[in-house]
């Protein structure tokens, strides 16, 4: 792993900061959710607490949901009065919509009840494909008719006609249970509209309250013609069995009144019976006034991170009936709080239900509800501005210590690459390291490298002049050898001796080729540094040099190629005449008698490229890279002749003193090898 990640995962743990306090800000919205539960339960158990101390009945036996067998009907209160004909374009729409259905078909009849004032308003909507009205006053058939059911407390069940010769406004006719006649009977409160519809008909009647007591059925009667006869289908929501009405239910004005009282505490208070229908409500459920921070772009990030997974808000069902399984929980004697989540951005509503006691158990239950925000603890400014400094503070420290891994990782990195470089292609050593100035640990180690690699190179300074220090050192004793030698072959006469005097000539002359040399590449340096550079002709001196060869190498073929006209260079001729015969002494070296040698002089851009191929074996794999080195040779014969590796290293030393390069490769096909050298062209030419 590098030291920037190293250094990055190393800030990366000043994560824990802001986990930590996000973890301090979860278990601080919970404890603040707890609160607002705590303190709505506290509220709603004072209501049920003064609905009890005041003997608020909720409901009186047998008209309790549980003995009642007919289906319940629950009548909203309108926020207007309706008008009385027969349409639904008033306040009848969604109320039809979630209505209820009269013989248990969602699709066929169905019912919608509303209370303004001191009047119940039915919408009743029929599915109904043959009309029939009443043709006489007494004569069948009596037609397509709508009928009601009462039943104040303490009298028996009364029954209600409600029909029409024709569509328009109509009054209710007493009538009685199984044929439902008509009775001509009058009752003038009970008025109604009836109109017809592309489904069948509707009617709207108003009803006072009075007559209704706490019990109401609505059947539906089909006449349709079958033949010469005519068939009858009731469709009702009393009890099949008995013909008793279901329980009538809507707001009551008392308990409306006693919850009055705490009309100004915020949220929406409803008092439930014991089935869950809600008889008062007041109030509304509306947002806090709260001083946070949650239309900031970072509030908008903690309401990201902080969000709660609330159930959307139960829809009534049916209309008026609180199903909510957590709310209901009140119904059986245990306080409740349960959070929704409502509309598009998700606004958060918590409800705390409270049971009310009686004398005969649970008989009711009050719901406090109230709007809040989604994430309380963004009302908390200060919370808002420790989470943000803490994530802040994350940020920066991260961002330091990546700036700082960064910086570090350049210094090392420099440091590193000078290290890989300080040797160099010709054996030279570079001593200059990067920061060696600085006070800290790199720069110790900076400087200790330019130490070390200083030593070094005095080192192989030294090595270098060794060679010229022997030749010089040996050449005197070498000659006293040969003097001596010289003088013996002349005072000694006995032929055994010739033989020993002859191995000892040819020694001396090995030792004075070696001391040659030793000292060549030496005096080769020193003359590059005395050289004066000049243009000269490239050309001239390969074509030279290749008509000099033939004599010398006469053994070999030496072919010479170049583009016509000149080629000019700067530098000396004379040094590129010596690198020329490296090349060629080297490839006469390995390649067999009566092969060729190729001299080739090209263009290539802006630069010059010499090259000499010979036929022979190809290049070793593991001196590829040190050819053009100082005392490397890869000569496995010896001819008699010293080979110390130093003519290749020659060839180096004069291309760079011309700016130029060298290498040497297999040909294609093996067969031999090709040493090519780059001269840059002249700047006048260019």
């Amino acid at each position: 792993m590098s030291l920037r990640l190293q250094l990055l995962a190393v800030g990366l743990l000043t994560l824990v900061l802001p986990w930590t306090g996000f973890r301090y800000v979860k278990e601080m919205e919970a404890a603040l959710r707890a609160g607002l539960e705590q303190s709505l339960l506290g509220s709603a158990g004072t209501v049920a607490a003064a609905l009890e101390e005041q003997g608020a009945a909720l409901c009186i036996p047998p008209q309790c949901a549980a003995q009642r067998p007919g289906v319940t009907i629950y009548a909203t209160t309108l926020a207007q009065e309706p008008e009385l004909d027969g349409a639904r374009d008033d306040v009848w729409g969604p109320a039809l919509d979630a209505g209820l259905p009269i013989g248990g078909d969602p699709g066929g009849h169905r019912l919608a009840a509303g209370v303004y004032g001191r009047f119940l308003y039915l919408y009743v909507s029929t599915a109904d494909r043959d009309l029939v009205y009443q043709r006489l006053p007494g004569q069948t058939p009596y037609g397509d008719r709508i009928v009601l059911a009462t039943e104040l407390p303490g009298s028996d069940a009364r029954w209600w006609l409600l029909n029409t010769a024709a569509p328009g406004a109509f009054r209710a006719q007493e009538t009685g249970p199984d044929a439902f006649e008509p009775s001509e009977v009058y009752e003038a409160r009970i008025i109604g509209a009836w109109q017809e519809t592309a489904g069948g008909y509707a009617l709207e009647v108003r009803v006072p309250l009075n007559l209704l007591g706490d019990s109401l059925g609505v059947g539906v009667i089909d006449v349709d013609p079958n033949g010469a006869d005519y068939t009858v289908e009731l469709a009702a929501t009393w009890d099949s069995d008995t013909g008793a009405p279901g329980r009538f239910i809507h707001e009551r004005s008392d308990l409306v009144a006693l919850l009055g009282q705490f009309g100004r505490a915020p949220g929406r208070f409803r008092v439930l019976d014991s089935d869950g229908w809600v008889l008062a409500i007041t109030g509304r459920v509306a947002p806090r006034a709260t001083g946070g921070d949650g239309t900031s772009p970072i509030g908008r990030l903690y309401r990201w991170l902080l969000e709660r997974e609330d159930p959307p808000y139960p829809a009534e069902q049916p209309s008026g009936r609180v199903a909510d399984a957590a709310i209901r929980r009140a119904l059986a004697g245990d306080p409740a709080t349960v959070w929704f989540g409502s509309g598009p951005d998700r606004e958060a509503i918590v409800a705390a239900a409270v049971p009310i006691a009686g004398p005969a158990g649970v008989q009711g239950a009050v719901i406090l509800e109230q709007a809040s925000e989604p994430i309380l603890t963004l009302t908390n400014l200060a919370l808002v501005r420790l989470m943000t400094f803490t994530l802040l503070a994350t940020v920066i420290v991260v961002a330091g210590l990546l700036g700082y891994a960064t910086w570090l990782s350049l210094r090392v990195r420099s440091l590193a690459r000078a290290a890989e470089t300080a040797l160099g292609p010709r054996g030279e050593i570079r001593t200059r390291m990067p920061g060696v100035r600085a006070g800290d640990e790199l720069g110790a180690l900076a400087r200790s490298f330019a130490e070390l690699l200083g030593r070094l190179r005095e080192h192989t300074e030294y090595l270098r002049s060794l060679a010229s220090k022997l030749s010089h050192e040996l050449r005197t004793p070498l000659a006293v050898v040969t003097t001596s030698l010289d003088n013996l072959e002349h005072e000694v006469k006995a032929p055994s001796a010739e033989a020993y005097l002859d191995r000892l000539r040819q020694g001396a002359k090995r030792l004075d080729a070696i001391l040659v040399a030793m000292s060549e590449a030496t005096q080769l340096e020193q003359a590059i540094q005395e050289t004066v550079e000049r243009t000269f002709d490239l050309a001239g001196v390969v074509e030279s040099c290749c008509q000099a060869y033939r004599g010398v190498y006469a053994e070999r073929e030496i072919a010479c190629r170049r583009e016509p006209g000149e080629a000019l260079v700067g530098g000396s001729g004379e040094l590129v005449a010596q690198l020329l015969d490296k090349l060629v002494d080297n490839a006469a070296s390995f390649s067999p008698p009566g092969s060729r040698i190729d001299v080739a002089l090209e263009r290539t851009g802006a630069e010059w490229m010499l090259s000499v191929t010979n036929r022979g074996p190809p290049l070793p794999e593991k001196m590829r890279g040190r050819l053009f080195d100082s005392l490397v040779s890869i000569r496995d014969q010896r001819d008699g002749k010293p080979h110390l590796g130093l003519g290749l290293h020659i060839v180096a030393l004069v291309a760079d003193f011309h700016g130029g390069r060298c290498d040497a490769e297999d040909l294609p096909d093996r067969s031999g090898v090709v040493f090519r050298v780059w001269f840059p062209g002249s700047p006048t030419e260019r």
